[in-house]
């Protein structure tokens, strides 16, 4: 009897339980991607260089870049962890209509060259039935999340 009513709750349990995880995925993914997005504005202001915040949507990917300033080929470097954001947080998939947001030298965002978007964009996060966004504001920073 004592089997049977453990197991009962446990059944019961588990719906609520996969609910929760689900949305502290979406949560935590949408909080890694706002660190992320402030390390790309302290980067450039770190190194007095230009960043970019790089998102692939097609792997689900998000990353920050800095110029290193060594000719000719004024290559960059990765600044922190490449963040995968359907491996790293079980099936959360992102969406964004921007894949290239870069800050000057000050930390401030700008747009036009070398493919630089308009910062102004809502990034998505989903997984299942929860649904978490980031609203950026045209000057570069986090508006609402």
């Amino acid at each position: 009897m004592v089997m049977f009513v453990i197991a009962l709750l446990l059944a019961l349990s588990f719906p609520l339980v996969s609910a929760v995880s689900g949305r502290f995925k979406v949560g935590s993914a949408r909080d890694v991607f706002v660190n992320t997005h402030a390390r790309a504005r302290a980067a450039a202001v770190q190194f007095g260089r230009e960043a970019r915040l790089r998102i692939d949507i097609g792997s689900g990917q998000f990353w920050v870049e800095v110029d290193t300033g060594v000719p000719p080929s004024l290559a960059v470097d990765t600044i922190g962890p490449v963040v995968d954001v359907a491996r790293d947080y079980g099936g959360v998939t992102m969406y964004s209509p921007k894949q290239k947001l870069c800050f000057d030298a000050r930390g401030l965002a700008f747009s036009g060259a070398d493919g630089c978007e308009p910062h102004d964009a809502v990034i998505t996060f989903a997984r299942m039935d929860r649904v978490d966004t980031v609203q950026l504001s045209l000057g570069g920073t986090v508006v609402k999340r």
